[in-house]
Formats: structure tokens, sequence, C-alpha cells
């Protein structure tokens, strides 16, 4: 796996994280209207990545304006994760544990103590929130410390996969803006696939 591979990679998780960890800035809204996005070509051949992308693609040929974008993604982001009452709650103690802030959370704290990875004092959410294991994983990507495939590899199967794709699916059921859906349906298929990624990669064969 070369250096562009691991940044390919890296990048898309940043933009996954960035989907979910906060209302939606205009900026992304800006980079969705403007065609700035690219998805990861090697992906495709996963059905529901490819499912996700038409979604996409859908709602991009039809919403072309940046503002319209964001209004209809801050609507959407509100009425699933903020609420008043939330549609969704985006924890892996709420889906392992059956409630937010269970034994879950304590796990992925000592992950990231271990990872040297420090969360913001400025982000509020629990560390088990689906966008910061999203952002681990991406952080993951970019070290080049030995351990790093180890680590990115056991997260994956011991965390994300365990939880993420049944978020994800009802994600895809509840939400009622495309962008959403397709954000469910393209989570789901890439983690999917980071898992085929991971299996065929040797650890400690990190990019020069």
């Amino acid at each position: 796996m070369n250096n562009k591979i691991f940044m390919a990679r890296a990048n898309f998780y940043a933009f996954l994280s960035r989907m979910f960890v906060e209302e939606p800035p205009f900026e992304l809204a800006k980079d969705i209207a403007d065609g700035n996005l690219i998805f990861p070509k090697t992906s495709l051949l996963n059905k529901d990545f490819s499912e996700g992308l038409s979604l996409f693609d859908k709602f991009t040929q039809s919403n072309t304006d940046a503002s319209n974008i964001h209004n209809k993604m801050c609507r959407e982001y509100t009425r699933l994760f903020i609420g008043p009452v939330p549609a969704m709650f985006p924890y892996e103690s709420r889906y392992m544990d059956g409630s937010i802030m269970g034994k879950s959370l304590i796990k992925i704290k000592e992950k990231y103590r271990q990872a040297g990875l420090k969360i913001s004092q400025d982000y509020h959410e629990p560390e088990d929130h689906i966008a910061v294991e999203l952002g681990f994983m991406g952080h993951l990507c970019r070290e080049k410390s030995d351990g790093s495939l180890r680590m990115q590899k056991e997260f994956l199967n011991d965390h994300l996969l365990k939880w993420a794709p049944v978020f994800c699916d009802e994600l895809f059921e509840k939400s009622g803006n495309e962008i959403y859906r397709s954000i469910g349906k393209i989570t789901k298929g890439f983690l999917a696939s980071e898992k085929g990624v991971l299996n065929e990669t040797n650890e400690n064969h990190f990019p020069e």
C-alpha cells in the first residue's frame, strides 16, 4: 500500500467524519455544489457504496445551489441528531451497551490514549461518537509508526464494524434527505471495503 492510498483513505475518513461531526458548515455545501468531493474508485464494486454514490449523484444533479444544499443539510442534521428529540444517537455505546456513556466509551478512550490521540476540548460529544471514531481511523492512516496498521485493523474490527453498519442502515431508513441516505450507504460500504483492504495489507508495511 503506497503513500497515495494511505492518504486517500485518510482523506475519505476525514470527509465522513466531517459529515457527522456537527451541523454542516457552508464550505461543505459549497464543496458538494462545486463537485469538489472525490470518492475512492476502489470501492465502486461494493454494492452499498455504489448505491450510496448513485444517491449522492442524484442529489447533486438536482441541487446545484450551495445555499439551498446547506439549508437542506442543516435542517436534516438537526432533525436526525439534535432534536429537540433526536431521531438517532450516533454513539457506539448506544448500540453496543444499550445506553449512552456505557462501558464501550471506556474502551474507546483507552484506544485513543494508547494511540496518543487527544480530543479537542472544544468538542463536547462523547469520544464514541461516530465522527470521532471515523476521525481516529483517518488519524491512524496518516501515522507511519510501528503498529499503525495493526491498530487500524483492531479498531475497525473491534469497534466500527461492530455497530456502524447498523447505524448506517438506520440512517438510510430514517433520513428523508437523499444526502444523508447516501452517506449512510457510502459509510457502510466504505467500512466493508476497508476490512478487505486491511486484511490484504501486511502489518508494518508502511508507505515510503
